[in-house]
């Protein structure tokens, strides 16, 4: 990531800077509703800021890839990821709930660095014992997740005309 912008973890205390990512709900989560999400402890927001503006930020929260949100021939793959003996109904997972970047620093790599900064996150030490990370990515960011190495969970999803699409990532990869 760029040098003068560092990654705050959000606090009840935080004073939100400037910020608009040009989609109202992505927008109107981080500036309402963020504080409370962590406070319910649904989620936990990271802000990218330099000393003038938000850049960029993202929430994350547990979740879980099981048998009801994928294909058939995904979920096979999924299970053919694991020995035998450790076979499961469900496998533990990170959801990125909300990533957006301000519109003055779009087309940065910004976007791909977060997600490398969660993948790199959730591998180191393994916080929290999850295998993959998952996104219900909006119909217009499906091409960038899909450039930053995530898959579909449900093939089917891509026909419905449901705005967002179950994606998914393979942390194991990089552990490998």
């Amino acid at each position: 990531m760029t040098d003068n912008i560092r990654v705050v973890r959000l606090a009840q205390d935080y004073e939100f800077k400037s910020f608009d990512c040009g989609n109202q709900d992505l927008n109107s989560f981080l500036l309402s509703d963020s504080k409370a999400y962590a406070k319910r402890l649904l989620s936990v927001t990271y802000i990218l800021e330099t000393d003038e503006d938000i850049v960029a930020y993202f929430s994350v929260s547990n979740d879980k890839i099981s048998v009801p949100d994928s294909d058939k021939a995904t979920w096979r793959k999924i299970k053919s990821l694991f020995p035998h003996s450790k076979h499961r109904s469900d496998y533990p997972a990170v959801k990125i709930g909300r990533l957006a970047v301000n519109g003055k620093y779009r087309n940065n790599g910004i976007g791909s660095d977060i997600l490398d900064f969660v993948k790199d996150l959730f591998i180191t030490d393994n916080r929290t014992g999850c295998s993959f990370v998952t996104v219900d990515a909006l119909r217009e960011a499906i091409p960038f997740y899909q450039k930053n190495g995530f898959k579909y969970l449900d093939k089917t999803a891509i026909e419905t005309e449901s705005d967002t699409c179950l994606m998914y990532y393979d942390l194991t990869q990089l552990v490998d």
